[in-house]
Formats: C-alpha cells, structure tokens, sequence
C-alpha cells in the first residue's frame, strides 16, 4: 500500500520555509500577463465554481485577466501533473479538492508528479462539511438505526462512492469504528450515485452539504447527521455527528489553491493575501453562505500544516479500509 511517508510530509513543510518571510512584499511588475487558474475537474461542478468565481475576483484585484482553464481527468490527475511541469512563476494557480491533494499518494501507485516536491501551498478556500443522506424508505432515523438495521441485514445495506473521495472515506471511517455492515459501490462521480440513492438502488450516501441541499429540501432524501463540529445553518434541524451519538466524527471537503514549487516567496504571499482577502469579503461569504459551505482563507503555512494533518488521517483510513492502489 502506498501512503504518503513522513519525508514527504517534512518536504511539504521544508517547502513552506520559500515562501518566507511573510512580510516580503511582492515585485512591483507582477503581474505583466493573464493568469491562469487550472481546475482539475469538468465545468459545472462545486470545484470550478470556486475556481471561476476566484478567478473573476482576482482579475479586479491583479488588473490583468484572469483564466479558468479545466483539465480533467484521472481523478484530477491531469490537472495536478499538468500544473507540474509549469513554470514556477506565480502565472498559474491550481484549485485543489482536499482528496488531491491528501490521499492521492495512497489511492495510486503511480503518479507523474510528488505532491511535496512539486507544490507549493498558497491558501485554503473553502470547506463544505458531508451530510449522511438515506433514501427515505430505509426504516432508520438516525445514524445509530442505520448502523444497527445493516447489522441486522448483512449485506443490503450499500453505499455510493467515488472512489477514494472524501464521500468515500467517511463510510468507511463510520463503518471501521462501529462494525457496520456496509458495501461500498464505486460511481463515476456523486451525480450518478446520488440519482441510484434517489431511485431506491443504493441506501445511504455522504454527500457534500452543497449538493445535498435541494434533495433534503424536496424531501427526496433524508439526512441523519451532519460531519461537522456544529451544525450547519442552511439545515439547522439536522443533529451533528456527536450529537448523533457518533462521537468525534468530523468529514468536511475543501478547496484551496497551490502553486509550483520555486514560485518566488514574495509571490506566494501576494497570491495567499489576495484570496485570503476575496474568500473572507463580505459578498463572497454571503454567496458560499447561502449554498452550504463555510468560506477560510489561509496562510501558506496555516494551509501546510492543515494539509498535513488531513494526510495523517485520511491515509491511516486508506490503510485500514484496504483500498487498494489504482
């Protein structure tokens, strides 16, 4: 089983010292061109909506344009191994889901580029909490009812997934902390997985809050709980994982932006700045506010050391759950 070792880790973090100090001030002619931020997944989705919308953002405050360019493909592979071999000049920008850049390692034997030596990180984003969805005529109420009817069902009780995604890793943590009896079946992405859960085919799924509202909304789907520290304010009636009785139990998806590697340090910072400063405005907030997701912005190396101890977790749940490498 691959896992990300411990040196990649002490390289991740020996890469934050280039961005150091954080008070160098940014060379005075960048930028000179367009900028681009590359999103490892297809248009339309929750990822290149946080991209584009940065995008337009940064254009007003860069003053030169500002591209979203999608290179999917590969479980975002592409995207990763693409913005590798770029130059380390601060004109591309990288939107990376959390499972990129966290359990990738773990997830395929093979990869064209190594996440500590290759990136650099400049900020995270945002953070969309999951929600434990049932299809409403499974005969449970709570996590505690589902965890206790697959029990009493072995075998019937199966949950969608995309392979190696957070949606994933969540069934897997609650299934290896209470004895579940789950059965995970792999979809090509949440749409296809979420229409099998609505159509009776699947019971139960992790969801990220932002797609999962208009289903519990239509009454299409019901929530037991939601992954996260409090509850969420767009579905105040639903009770948090602890609440649910199941203890520390917390998954949220994130989206942060990184860069190449030897990017010059004073344009690490210019960059975390500026989306620090988009993601924590008043109109952005709002707009990430009203669709189920909580907006962060970082330091670079606030964003290192969140990456890390999301590494530290999320691959011990890989190893465990015996997932094999692709």
């Amino acid at each position: 089983m691959n896992t990300l070792p411990s040196r990649g880790l002490a390289a991740l973090l020996l890469a934050l010292s280039t961005v150091l100090p954080a008070r160098a001030a940014a060379p005075d002619d960048y930028p000179q061109r367009t900028v681009r931020v590359v999103v490892p997944y297809p248009a339309g989705g929750i990822a290149d909506k946080i991209g584009r919308e940065v995008a337009e953002q940064l254009q007003q405050r860069l003053k030169q344009p500002v591209v979203v360019e999608n290179r999917s493909g590969a479980a975002g592979n592409i995207g990763f191994d693409y913005v590798a071999r770029q130059p380390a000049d601060g004109y591309t920008l990288l939107l990376a889901p959390a499972s990129n850049l966290t359990v990738q390692p773990a997830l395929f034997r093979q990869l064209s580029y190594d996440l500590a030596r290759d990136f650099t990180p400049v900020s995270l984003l945002v953070q969309t909490p999951q929600l434990l969805l049932v299809n409403p005529k499974v005969p449970v109420d709570s996590p505690r009812e589902l965890i206790d009817y697959s029990k009493k069902n072995p075998g019937k009780v199966n949950y969608g997934i995309s392979v190696g995604a957070y949606s994933h890793l969540a069934g897997e943590l609650l299934k290896s902390r209470t004895g579940a009896d789950f059965t995970p079946i792999p979809y090509q992405g949440s749409a296809p997985a979420l229409n099998d859960l609505l159509a009776g085919q699947t019971q139960f799924i992790f969801n990220e809050v932002v797609t999962a509202i208009p289903f519990v909304k239509a009454g299409t789907l019901k929530p037991l709980a939601v992954a996260y520290r409090s509850r969420a304010p767009w579905l105040p009636e639903v009770p948090t994982a602890a609440e649910a009785g199941l203890g520390d139990f917390e998954v949220t998806s994130w989206y942060g932006v990184v860069v190449r590697s030897g990017t010059p340090a004073p344009l690490v910072q210019r960059l975390s700045r500026e989306l620090r400063e988009i993601v924590q405005s008043t109109d952005f907030r709002k707009r990430y506010d009203d669709i189920g997701a909580f907006t962060v912005g970082s330091s670079p190396e606030e964003f290192a050391r969140f990456i890390q101890t999301e590494t530290v977790k999320w691959t011990a749940v890989v190893k465990q759950a015996g997932i094999q490498p692709n």
